[in-house]
């Protein structure tokens, strides 16, 4: 019973997986663009952590962690670069 629902989720994370792919797509700033990379992150995330939970193997819940931890680093990056013009301090010359 539990399987049904969880095929069930799964699919309709990837309808919209679909629906992102295509909003991000037709975006025309930079910024929206990124937020819908960063939701597009998260739902492969909870794809990835319902497969893993379906099929009983934890491989897929770590490989959603390392995800969802990159997606976080890029959308700080992302957003910093943005706001500054560049995604990290340049370092001064200590003479």
């Amino acid at each position: 019973m539990h399987e049904f629902f969880f095929t069930l989720a799964i699919l309709w994370m990837v309808g919209l997986l679909g629906t992102l792919v295509l909003l991000a797509s037709r975006q025309r700033s930079a910024a929206d663009v990124l937020m819908s990379v960063d939701t597009l992150g998260l739902v492969i995330c909870a794809v990835l952590a319902l497969y893993g939970a379906t099929r009983g193997e934890a491989g897929y819940l770590d490989a959603a962690l390392v995800l969802a931890l990159l997606s976080f680093v890029q959308t700080v990056a992302g957003a910093r670069f943005l706001h500054h013009g560049r995604a990290f301090r340049e370092e001064k010359d200590h003479q």
